[in-house]
């Protein structure tokens, strides 16, 4: 079974590939259209991440042991921002790391303003907390 730690540098060569910035964020928009929107009936304040200027929901919880991750903002990046996370850890047993350290590996913190990529860390913990978390 695939590990955080693969994923993560599956997405990091990805992202390489793409080249400059604006390549970067059409890969990362993309991303975006792609996955699968979290219920509206789940967007509740629960799901709600604090700090970013569009509303955003994420998700994070163990189904059959393993992570399931699903969100949804109406916003261009921040619906790109949820892709990056469940690219990362949906369908994980487990995982663990530093938020930080995710955000760096991803090379994506020069790139976000200071409030997104704090928004992206807040994903990032919340789904660690959730990897983390026994069955």
């Amino acid at each position: 079974m695939e590990s955080l730690e693969t994923r993560l540098a599956a997405l990091v060569e990805e992202l390489s590939f793409a080249g400059d910035w604006t390549d970067r964020y059409r890969l990362l928009v993309e991303w975006g259209e792609e996955g699968e929107p979290l219920p509206e009936a789940d967007r509740t304040p629960d799901c709600e991440v604090a700090g970013c200027s569009s509303p955003l929901w994420l998700r994070v919880r163990r189904v059959a042991g393993l992570v399931e991750v699903r969100g949804f903002s109406p916003g261009i990046l921040p619906k790109a921002l949820v892709a990056v996370v469940v690219r990362l850890f949906d369908g994980l047993p487990a995982g663990s790391g530093s938020a930080a350290e995710l955000l760096n590996r991803l090379d994506l913190r020069r790139n976000l303003s200071p409030t997104r990529a704090l928004v992206l860390e807040r994903m990032f913990d919340r789904a660690l907390a959730c990897a983390g978390s026994p069955s």
